[in-house]
């Protein structure tokens, strides 16, 4: 594939990464790509215009034919809603603490750069999952995650009691603060905090692992990604929210029912063809030390 179109999306509060972003814009330019910015970043950049063309964040993927994150896996997020109605992969360069998603350091980033405009990497397939919310049998929500939904409380220390089942089976009742039904991609961010176990983003398979459930045999469980897991909340009067990704609320009543399923639209990650999973769990996580 031919990467001559490329877009950067970066995060504007970070001096390193707007620093590394002129950078980057510089190099592909001299190197006869075709870069596009978001507009706000390349003035805080200081991108001179010859570099990079501009565009609002939600019209830069549109005729890219790669588009770099240049940020913490916050930004990469962001980045995977602007791309979700558009099929470009992400190539993630990391500024940020952990960086599952954008896992090329700051000081690999040119030389991952060039290995992929050289065709050396691996395209991986991100779920993704797709999102409604059902009330009185209408439909005030729709969206798609990367990472995860979390149903929790709000802001009384309350807990909160819903049901949930898979393609119409019913699975548990739980009373507890929340629940997180998380990708593959998503099992290394919220749910292993509350306890649910790591999944090789391969695994096409859905995560669903209780806040804080008030029995100890309220476990995480891990079911096909074939089917929709449905959410109802009971009628107790607690203020409940939906988090989508960690970066979007709705608001949540009795009654309501959250409807998650696999989406139809995968994410492509753009990887170093040595890079690995396991690779990233060790470095990351220190696991298995």
């Amino acid at each position: 594939m031919d990467m001559h179109h490329i877009g950067i999306i970066t995060k504007l509060s970070d001096p390193r990464a707007l620093e590394a972003t002129r950078q980057m814009a510089e190099w592909l330019h001299q190197d006869g790509r075709r870069v596009t910015v978001v507009n706000e970043i390349a003035q805080a950049a200081s991108i001179p215009k010859q570099c990079a063309a501009r565009k609002v964040q939600e019209q830069l993927p549109e005729g890219q034919d790669m588009v770099v994150v240049i940020g913490g896996d916050g930004t990469f997020i962001a980045a995977a809603r602007a791309v979700e109605e558009v099929d470009v992969p992400l190539l993630g360069i990391n500024m940020g603490r952990l960086g599952f998603l954008t896992e090329t350091s700051r000081d690999d980033m040119f030389e991952a750069m060039t290995r992929v405009l050289a065709g050396e990497y691996r395209v991986e397939e991100r779920m993704r999952l797709s999102v409604q919310v059902l009330r009185q049998g209408r439909i005030p929500l729709t969206c798609r995650v990367l990472n995860d939904v979390v149903v929790h409380k709000g802001e009384l220390a309350r807990m909160m009691e819903f049901d949930v089942s898979m393609d119409d089976q019913f699975v548990f009742s739980s009373r507890a603060d929340g629940l997180i039904v998380a990708t593959p991609t998503g099992s290394t961010a919220y749910a292993l905090s509350a306890g649910g176990p790591i999944l090789h983003p391969s695994v096409n398979a859905i995560l669903l692992v209780p806040i804080c459930p008030h029995t100890l045999t309220n476990r995480p469980i891990v079911v096909p990604g074939i089917g929709t897991a449905c959410i109802t909340l009971t009628a107790n009067g607690v203020d409940r929210l939906l988090t989508l990704d960690g970066q979007a609320g709705f608001a949540l009543a009795d009654d309501d029912q959250i409807l998650v399923r696999r989406s139809t639209h995968s994410l492509r990650v753009l990887h170093a063809p040595d890079r690995n999973h396991y690779t990233i769990l060790r470095e990351k996580l220190r696991w298995g030390e």
